[in-house]
């Protein structure tokens, strides 16, 4: 083990004293779990088990578990569910029709199902150790869980002004004072509230986020059964049935790419890597495990219902968005260049003036249900927003606070007060939220300035191209956990292979496995290897433009950069494409090369889970709380 561990004893008097991983207090052996196996109670625990689950529980002794069964399963499904349901359904329409989007959903819907059930299966066996990272330092190398706890950070992190621009930006059009100050006064009012509820502590952040995400689910059903509502002719259109899979058509060629079959396979590639963006966070229950009542039980179970949140809310929505919005319409985004939009059913040349929209709010305008609903819709989808928003300040200050734990990050981090709310007792690690807050100014950077919402600012370019980076780091995410549940999987094959009595040993690492874990290690094979595909094409488009000079400066004499309405400028567009993969490379070896890690053999991986919480199975109580409790 490599991390530099720090005492809890001193945490808030002497945060820059290190002390050596013996140090750190180890677990009781003898409080295993009944089910554990006797020659399992008689292996020795080895010691990085023991040293990353004595830093987890005193993880848990500074920020006591209070995030209960109902809470992270809820949260789990909905907790995340931001602009890229509700907003980011156009881009997808628009880039490759309703059928070509609805299977990219399936198909990133498949690849996010198997990475959530091969890291479930490793957070069932070892679930307090620090979810994937601390699971890729055991079974991998420590400095892969350091490259992946970074990469993690600035994923959540990033995305947070993301998702508050997005907020603010849905109420834009909403009558009163000038855009601008419209903007700068939602982002400073929703950033200023997600922090607040954060600095309340976790349980109130897990009631403020369970009844958020049950909004949300609410909603999202909803708009899936007003969409079938429309399609079936209950608006002014009339019966509206297949025809927009008719017309304009089921496919887009992207960008009139010839031949066409080869245009609308790419137009189906690009918005598979748009859906990887809307689709990471789904293994939020794995990350949140530190400050979850009895994990080793409500972790797992959450993981396993997430298939609710990608094929009923994702791919649901895209089909129903598809049934009821042409993917030409202007409304939906800016256009392909060369190619024209239509307007009420008139086609016509692109207008920077025309405000991108959801397709759910076009389908109200077109369908004359009145501005009472598109209103209430809008003001829901900016409170999904913020409400995604709010667990991106969680997850990114539970991340740093972790990395401070293992002397990974800044000392002054770890510092979490203790104050007292009525008969709440609250420890927060402020710092870490803190910081969370600052990378969530990055939200005004997004405010056009001017009050023309079409006129961006150098600031503007920066913030987007720092948001086209999460996808990218997205996708290191799931490839760095594919590669962690490889070697666990090969490594537990090893064993079975070289030790007979192997699975007979160890009933606890077979005890959590399902139907669809006998398939493994094809879903991990096929999600690792679709993940590095997409990354490594996360920015084809800018290879193909042989037409115009590649600029990676720019001189006072310069005009203005070559850029696409819809892409972007192609250098930045380029860097941000593909800077996290050299920075998660730069993380491993830097790693390597100041603390000499090595990579973990496989007889050598640890087979012991230690000392896990006792399974407690309790009922809900009350009947609405066990329809929830079935339910998610």
């Amino acid at each position: 083990m490599h991390h530099r561990i720090f005492s809890s004893d001193s945490t808030n008097r002497l945060l820059g004293t290190p002390t050596t991983p013996e140090n750190i207090p180890l677990p009781d052996i003898g409080s295993t779990s009944p089910r554990r196996g006797r020659a399992q109670r008689l292996e020795e625990v080895p010691p990085r088990v023991h040293r990353h689950q004595g830093l987890w529980r005193r993880i848990g002794e500074k920020l006591p578990p209070q995030i209960s069964r109902r809470h992270v399963s809820v949260i789990s499904v909905g907790g995340v569910i931001g602009t890229g349901v509700f907003i980011g359904v156009s881009n997808s329409l628009r880039h490759a029709g309703p059928i070509g989007a609805l299977i990219a959903y399936l198909i990133t819907g498949s690849i996010v199902w198997s990475v959530v059930i091969s890291i479930g299966e490793m957070v069932a066996w070892l679930p307090n150790v620090g979810g994937p990272v601390g699971l890729a330092c055991l079974y991998v190398d420590p400095a892969l869980g350091f490259a992946l706890g970074w990469n993690a950070w600035y994923n959540w992190s990033v995305i947070l002004p993301a998702e508050l621009s997005a907020a603010a930006i849905i109420l834009q059009n909403f009558p009163g004072i000038n855009q601008s100050s419209r903007l700068y006064i939602s982002v400073s009012v929703l950033l200023g509230v997600s922090t607040f509820v954060n600095c309340l502590g976790a349980r109130v952040f897990g009631e403020v986020e369970f009844f958020l995400s049950l909004f949300k689910v609410l909603l999202i059903c909803g708009l899936i059964v007003l969409s079938l509502v429309i399609d079936l002719g209950r608006g002014k259109e009339g019966m509206i049935g297949l025809s927009r899979w008719m017309k304009p058509g089921p496919f887009v060629s992207y960008r009139d790419i010839k031949p066409s079959s080869w245009g609308d396979f790419l137009g189906l590639w690009t918005v598979i890597m748009q859906a990887c963006f809307s689709f990471f966070g789904t293994e939020v229950a794995a990350i949140a495990a530190g400050e979850v009542i009895n994990p080793r039980a409500n972790i797992p179970r959450a993981v396993k219902r997430v298939w609710i949140r990608i094929f009923l809310f994702y791919v649901g929505a895209v089909f129903a968005a598809g049934l009821i919005v042409r993917s030409d319409d202007c409304r939906l985004g800016p256009p392909q260049p060369n190619k024209n939009c239509t307007m009420n059913g008139v086609s016509q040349p692109y207008n920077a003036n025309i405000t991108s929209s959801s397709p759910f709010i076009i389908a109200v305008e077109d369908a004359g249900f009145g501005n009472t609903l598109k209103n209430f819709l809008t003001i829901a989808f900016a409170i999904s927003a913020w409400s995604a928003g709010t667990s991106d300040i969680y997850m990114s200050s539970r991340f740093l606070f972790f990395l401070a734990e293992c002397g990974q990050a800044p000392g002054f981090l770890r510092k979490t007060p203790r104050w007292r709310l009525g008969r709440m007792d609250v420890r927060v690690p402020y710092f870490s939220v803190l910081v969370s807050f600052l990378v969530g100014l990055l939200a005004f950077l997004s405010v056009p300035s001017s009050n023309d919402p079409t006129v961006t600012t150098k600031a503007n370019d920066v913030f987007k191209w720092l948001s086209s980076m999460t996808a990218a780091a997205s996708l290191l995410s799931w490839v760095g956990m594919m590669f962690t549940y490889l070697r666990f999987f090969y490594g537990r094959k090893l064993q079975e292979e070289t030790d007979p009595e192997f699975k007979h040993n160890h009933p606890v690492l077979y005890s959590n496995r399902r139907w669809y874990h006998n398939w493994q290690p094809i879903p991990a094979w096929y999600a690792f290897l679709s993940c590095v595909g997409i990354m490594f094409a996360n920015g084809w488009y800018v290879f193909t433009q042989k037409s115009f000079p590649w600029r990676i400066a720019e001189e006072p004499t310069d005009g203005p950069p070559i850029l696409d309405p819809d892409i972007g400028p192609f250098v930045p567009t380029f860097i941000s494409s593909y800077l996290p993969i050299p920075f998660f490379l730069l993380c491993i070896f830097g790693y390597k090369l100041v603390y000499r890690s090595k990579m973990v053999r496989r007889k050598d991986m640890p087979w012991n889970n230690g000392t896990v919480p006792v399974i407690e199975r309790r009922r809900p109580d009350g009947f609405f709380w066990k329809i929830v409790d079935a339910l998610f």
